[in-house]
């Protein structure tokens, strides 16, 4: 970001004058007051998510504005935009740069924000923005920043700004509110995209950028599946069967209570128990859309994984520390049905299971009831799959890194890999979801109906 400021005095005090510069925006020369939150690698890092989004453009608002920028940035791309800060200097600040650069016809400025008594999100909004607030809030003895500036930068300690902004948005009149906020990542903030995802919103990373010591992400928002409830049925011979009959339109998924002849991998039977998930889905979607069959299995067990705070084994099983297996996924097709189905099944306790020791998610996440449990894992689904109009696919690039990352944790702790009776290293996955091996000196590729066993160290 070609940026530069310089001071000027102003009303006894300092006022930045900066210079906004960057692609698809600007050049702008702004106003930024004392207290009110400068333009920065932040503020570029979410113009440039923004400047991703697809679709028509419409209404918008923006959550802390500060000095306008941002809402600028929505401006060009052909948002009308109601913008909102709770510091008066960022308001007048915003007001006096939307004016000068031509702006004041399609941004209104207002003081207020998520939080504020009576505020709420207007009418007809079908875009929110945030540069959340990730400084750690002040602990005592800390430097004391002014009421106004803690404000604004600092997040809050139980929850952060993130949760009060999802608790704003709880029921009915959102289904079609896409919400883009700058999350910190690492290290974790108080706002976390999690609360998101255990409510039934699912997420999806649209730029992303390591700046310091801090890794922050911009991630679109959605109420997975628009809101629709899923089909449930108490009894059947296989969730995915019934999945392949379902409408070829929309977010398509069926959850079961029990089934006759659930699939596993090569024509195994999934068993399991009372309370467990088992679930399905029906992507109306070409898989070449996103990506390769394989790689979507790996890439929704990765996802899955992240938030269930388990392990991934190539290549489609969810398995605690020790690889005692959760759960699995698996991927079907045919010629006579369009699109694809996923099949789900994760235990929700440990069990022998034909002498095998398995485990469950009550291991990895605690105690927590079957419909956290899918509302996360369906979140999570669509964060990969899901069309949403305004909202650019996943990347096949970060798709291919947060596969290799989940697969590499497991690998992290201690496991020989064998193919036949031979040791093998693991070199990565290829963009087909395959598994790449040096084994004998030789570098060779793994396809999932090839037999490799695993054998994991005693932790």
């Amino acid at each position: 970001m070609k940026n530069q400021c310089f001071e000027r005095k102003a009303g006894g005090d300092r006022m930045k004058k900066m210079r906004f510069d960057m692609e698809n925006f600007g050049p702008w020369e702004i106003d930024v007051a004392p207290t009110v939150y400068p333009p920065r690698e932040d503020t570029e890092l979410l113009c440039r998510g923004v400047s991703r989004l697809t679709g028509q453009a419409s209404k918008a608002v923006e959550i802390g504005c500060g000095s306008g920028v941002v809402s600028m940035a929505l401006s060009t791309l052909g948002w009308n935009v109601e913008s909102y800060d709770v510091n008066p200097y960022a308001v007048a600040c915003s007001r006096a740069n939307v004016e000068r650069h031509g702006f004041g016809d399609k941004i209104t400025i207002k003081e207020g924000g998520v939080g504020e008594e009576g505020w709420k999100v207007p009418e007809g909004t079908k875009l929110i923005v945030w540069n959340l607030p990730y400084l750690e809030p002040p602990e005592e003895g800390d430097p004391i920043l002014e009421p106004i500036e803690e404000a604004s930068m600092s997040d809050l300690s139980s929850g952060g700004w993130s949760k009060v902004l999802l608790d704003s948005l709880e029921g009915p009149g959102n289904e079609d509110l896409t919400v883009v906020v700058l999350f910190r990542t690492d290290p974790i903030s108080p706002s976390s995209p999690s609360d998101w995802i255990s409510s039934g919103w699912s997420s999806r990373p649209i730029a992303m950028e390591r700046i310091g010591d801090e890794k922050l992400e911009v991630l679109a928002l959605w109420k997975t599946g628009s809101g629709v409830v899923e089909d449930r049925e108490e009894l059947c011979e296989s969730a995915m069967d019934i999945a392949m009959g379902m409408p070829d339109t929309g977010w398509q998924r069926i959850i079961v209570d029990s089934q006759l002849s659930g699939r596993g991998r090569r024509g195994t039977t999934w068993e399991s128990n009372p309370g467990d998930l088992l679930a399905s889905w029906k992507i109306n979607r070409g898989s070449s859309e996103i990506s390769t069959p394989g790689m979507l299995q790996i890439g929704v067990g990765a996802a899955i994984c992240e938030s269930l705070n388990c392990d991934l084994k190539w290549p489609n099983d969810l398995i605690s520390t020790s690889g005692e297996k959760i759960g699995g996924i698996m991927i079907e097709a045919n010629s006579s049905s369009p699109g694809f189905r996923i099949g789900i099944g994760i235990n929700s306790s440990p069990r022998d299971v034909g002498g095998v020791a398995c485990s469950g998610w009550s291991e990895t996440m605690g105690i927590v009831p079957l419909e956290t449990v899918f509302r996360i894992v369906d979140s999570r689904v669509s964060g990969i799959l899901e069309y949403i109009e305004m909202v650019p696919d996943i990347n096949q690039e970060l798709l291919e890194i947060m596969s290799w990352k989940a697969l590499s944790r497991s690998l992290s702790r201690g496991v020989q890999a064998e193919l036949g009776k031979e040791k093998v290293r693991i070199l990565g996955i290829d963009v087909n979801g395959f598994l790449l091996v040096e084994v004998g000196g030789r570098e060779i590729v793994i396809s999932d109906s090839q037999s490799i066993t695993w054998r994991y160290l005693e932790i």
